[in-house]
């Protein structure tokens, strides 16, 4: 199955319906039910729900496993948090979404600084650790920060193999600027780590505008 069939399923199993599950893909209802129909042609199974059921089942950490490139592209593996499940917004949610934009770019012209512009996808500006940083071996807090208020709830720390990625336990924690995640993490000595924020197949770090932020690889070592 591809990617896009499994993500389809995955939000069958948790209850979504075709409808709910295309506003949340950013596609149409009628786009969903040909990825589950596929899904069934390819597997088999004469049930969407059933096949739902199955896919959950293999995926029940909230891991995805998908196809990677060849030559110099990563292989991802798994995305922590794929997304947790966020509700389509109406009336007094929009309105929410609209006064945290507007706060947002009030903050940055109070403090001098210039507001990105929101149909722009936002940046990575920092990193802890920073890029090519060797970092002592224990436990270590990840973080990233990006240049604007992020979607709460909607993340992607991505996988690219089990040997490059840190043991990282919990749900990200959002800064109250809504700029930053962190996540707990463990590392060793003598290891190289790679964590990506986002990927083509995982755009989960989002703007309060709903635009996927630009996909960034984060490499450090431990000692």
């Amino acid at each position: 199955m591809s990617d896009a069939e499994r993500r389809a399923l995955l939000l069958l199993a948790q209850g979504h319906t075709a409808k709910s599950a295309a506003a949340l893909l950013d596609t149409t209802e009628a786009a969903v039910n040909e990825r589950l129909r596929e899904a069934r042609r390819k597997t088999g199974v004469g049930s969407s729900r059933e096949l739902a059921r199955l896919v959950s089942r293999e995926n029940r950490d909230e891991k995805i496993g998908v196809a990677g490139g060849v030559g110099h592209a990563a292989v991802e593996g798994r995305v922590l948090n794929l997304r947790a499940r966020w509700p389509v917004l109406l009336g007094v949610s929009a309105l929410v979404i609209l006064a945290s934009v507007v706060g947002a770019v009030t903050a940055l012209a109070v403090s001098g600084q210039a507001a990105p512009d929101p149909t722009t996808p936002p940046r990575v500006v920092a990193t802890y650790p920073k890029p090519g940083d060797v970092v002592p071996a224990g436990p270590l807090t990840l973080k990233v920060t990006f240049d604007r208020p992020m979607q709460p709830k909607s993340f992607a720390f991505v996988m690219r193999d089990r040997e490059s990625y840190p043991d990282c336990s919990g749900s990200p924690a959002q800064s109250p600027d809504g700029r930053s995640y962190s996540l707990n993490c463990t590392v060793q000595a003598g290891r190289t780590y790679l964590v990506g924020f986002n990927s083509p197949s995982n755009p989960f770090f989002k703007s309060l505008a709903g635009v996927p932020a630009t996909p960034v690889t984060l490499t450090f070592s431990a000692k």
